[in-house]
């Protein structure tokens, strides 16, 4: 379990231990509390009180832990709604998977998907029903539409992270920067939100790039 071996960061739950359940004779992961759901329901039971600034700090919080990761050269590999939660208005993410062949640039994807579903308060083509003929077109370059009123900074980096072409795909460092722009400062530990206290206070496998897109609670996995 890698979790168990990362240096603490506030933007990712941890995991604190391991039990054994002597009912089941299974193990059981002792995880971070976290007092509200995962990052798709609070959207859904939230999203009319939240403003743009609120929407950003959400997408800032989650790029701030993949820079983490990814400077752990650690890959989430299934970056979407349900495996960021919520703690006191705040992202953090859980649930790495290390069973998909993937790449930086793939949790980049990942990660534009995620910042058009906090614009939008829904996750990406969830009246579609036909989820093959979705993963060919999403490979042939079809994206969601850009929700009227969305800032042209925060448009211009998702639309930039979900490129079709993985090299051009900004590095996290990069996406931190364009946050930095919109008022997000940073700082040397951790990359943590600092001069905002309404804020929390506190390697690539292949060049295969196998991209994921959450449509309501099924993941379709995309190679190109």
């Amino acid at each position: 379990m890698i979790m168990l071996f990362l240096d603490y960061s506030n933007r990712i739950i941890r995991c604190l231990g391991i039990s054994l359940d002597p009912i089941k004779n299974d193990y059981l992961l002792i995880m971070q509390y976290a007092d509200c759901s995962d990052l798709q329901n609070y959207l859904k039971d939230n999203f009319k009180n939240l403003t743009w600034d609120d929407k950003k700090k959400l997408a800032f919080q989650i790029a701030d832990g993949l820079n983490y990761l990814h400077n752990e050269n650690i890959l989430h590999r299934d970056l979407h709604s349900k495996n960021i939660v919520i703690h006191e208005h705040n992202a953090k993410i859980t649930d790495f998977d290390q069973n998909f062949p993937y790449t930086k640039s793939s949790d980049i994807y990942s990660f534009g998907v995620l910042m058009w579903e906090i614009s939008s308060g829904y996750p990406p083509f969830k009246d579609c029903d036909n989820k093959v003929a979705l993963a060919f077109e999403i490979n042939n370059g079809v994206r969601e539409v850009t929700i009227p009123d969305t800032p042209i900074e925060y448009e211009g980096l998702y639309k930039n992270c979900w490129n079709q072409v993985p090299e051009q795909r900004p590095i996290i460092n990069k996406v931190l920067d364009e946050f930095e722009k919109m008022g997000f400062g940073i700082n040397t530990r951790n990359k943590s939100i600092k001069n905002n206290e309404n804020l929390d206070p506190d390697s690539q496998t292949n060049n295969e790039s196998s991209e994921y897109t959450q449509s309501s609670d099924q993941c379709i996995k995309l190679n190109y």
